[in-house]
């Protein structure tokens, strides 16, 4: 069939409908000069040298704002496990589960109010009630009293992420949006780099209190000081954006028509809740996010365990963790390099990189305990996950389209993620100390199944590009703007 069927097609709802319906034509877009300025650039060629000094200021306004932490599995070398009766059976694995229940449990009321709300305020405001919890942590002195910390650091914590993957799409082109998604993900394995030398240092210090309650404190105080930095600092959208000038906001908007997922919308649209939960292609994406995140647990949460468990020390088991650090930028960063380099490769990209995580698991696995060598090497090949769930994060970001769908997928790519925090500790139970070899056999195993349906997805979604070029010829880009999601906008192709 030729590109003349796109004329039998009945095209989407008119503005008037749109406007009722909530796309990004509601009356706090329409009265916005940056959205409005977009039309004085229609059929013009946007200067690429222009575009080029656009997207630096962009990435300079955006990436430095990133923040993450790790302090859980250091904390545990220095006294929180025997200090709050943690050493036995699941004890520790549950405090990391309760966490991710917490998130589950706010990830989508939180999603919601950054999209109803400005997105960069919301960002800020539970960034401070994060701090504050962990501020609070040093009080806990039983299991049960850490339990309920963990659960609400856990809410607090769940708006923030899937924030991050709206916030990119926001600013980003399908093409540039894998790169930058990589580039704040890594901050979550990169702090590896600085935070075992900080964390020992803390610990370290003569005091009555414990060396892990220090870190807590150090941490909530440095988290509330930041999210005033990003309350002042971080842009909710291009079309509001400080510093930015009006030309630059419609340049801005106008490079994201080719994106063909909408722009932005604070009203909630029902039939694109329906048509997410509904679409196998949200379930396909919420499923590699779960399998590939049972390594989280094993790489951020037990590494310094299982270095223990090989005979080193307190400080040596910390070092070990830094070259984690490293690795976690370098396949992450790489990944998100690779899937903005290569095209069509990021599902290929995600099978390679569960690759290295199989064969860590089957070293942890398969080598005698005396192999310590190529035991640390296995821990280091898991965290290969990374590179993984940043091209997840990609999925949800440039292959949804419509403001609603794209809230609701980035809280279920969260949503999974938990899923599988909450997998992968209930692998480590204390028996299997100190090697975990049946742990990392289970995460061996989830990792073969996302290889295959990684596959599976990639063939369909091709199948269904091709099968658009056919019927309604090549995508265009006048739906661009429009709240449309990726069903009913056929100029829609999927990223693979």
């Amino acid at each position: 069939m030729t590109g003349t069927k796109q004329d039998d097609w009945k095209g989407p709802p008119s503005s008037d409908q749109l406007s009722i319906r909530g796309s990004s034509s509601n009356k706090a877009d329409i009265h916005n000069p940056a959205v409005k300025s977009t039309a004085a650039l229609e059929g013009e060629d946007l200067d690429p040298h222009a575009e080029k000094r656009l997207l630096r200021k962009i990435d300079w306004a955006l990436m430095p704002l990133y923040y993450d932490k790790a302090i859980l599995g250091h904390a545990a070398i220095f006294g929180l496990r025997t200090d709050l009766d943690l050493t036995e059976g699941l004890r520790y694995s549950n405090t990391t589960m309760v966490f991710y229940c917490g998130f589950i449990l706010g990830c989508y009321p939180l999603s919601i109010l950054a999209q109803k709300f400005p997105t960069a305020k919301v960002c800020a405001v539970l960034c401070f009630v994060w701090g504050a919890i962990v501020l609070a942590t040093p009080g806990c002195t039983s299991y049960a009293g850490f339990l309920v910390n963990r659960f609400f650091l856990g809410v607090a914590e769940s708006g923030i992420s899937p924030a991050f993957m709206l916030i990119t799409s926001r600013w980003y082109t399908n093409e540039e949006q894998v790169l930058r998604s990589g580039l704040w993900y890594s901050c979550s394995g990169g702090i590896n780099l600085v935070s075992p030398l900080l964390n020992y240092g803390l610990g370290s210090i003569p005091s009555h209190l414990s060396g892990w309650r220090i870190m807590y404190l150090f941490a909530g105080t440095l988290t509330i000081c930041w999210s005033f930095v990003v309350w002042a600092f971080f842009p909710d959208g291009p079309a509001t954006a400080r510093g930015f000038s009006e030309e630059e906001r419609a340049m801005a908007i106008r490079r994201l028509r080719g994106n063909n997922t909408g722009f932005n919308s604070t009203q909630l649209v029902p039939r694109q809740i329906f048509e997410t939960l509904t679409n196998w292609y949200f379930w396909a994406v919420f499923l590699m996010s779960m399998l590939c995140s049972i390594a989280a647990g094993a790489s951020n949460t037990f590494a310094s365990l299982v270095f223990s468990g090989m005979g080193f020390n307190s400080f040596q088991t910390l070092m070990l963790n830094i070259p984690m650090g490293a690795m976690a930028i370098i396949t992450i960063v790489g990944s998100g390099y690779l899937g903005r380099k290569i095209p069509n490769a990021r599902h290929h990209i995600y099978t390679a990189a569960c690759l290295p995580v199989i064969l860590g698991c089957c070293l942890l696995w398969q080598l005698s305990s005396s192999n310590t060598g190529g035991r640390i090497a296995g821990v280091y090949l898991v965290t290969f996950f990374g590179s993984c769930y940043v091209q997840v994060i990609a999925f949800g970001t440039s292959n949804v389209a419509g403001y609603t769908k794209k809230s609701m997928v980035a809280a279920g790519v969260f949503m999974a993620y938990c899923l599988g925090n909450i997998i992968g500790p209930l692998l480590f139970d204390a028996k299997f100390a100190p090697r975990y070899s049946q742990s990392f056999t289970g995460i061996m195993v989830c990792f073969a199944v996302a290889v295959v349906i990684s596959e599976i997805t990639r063939f369909v979604l091709h199948r269904e590009n091709a099968m658009r070029d056919d019927q309604y010829g090549p995508p265009g880009h006048i739906h661009g703007l429009e709240d449309l999601t990726e069903v009913e906008n056929k100029d829609f192709r999927y990223q693979l």
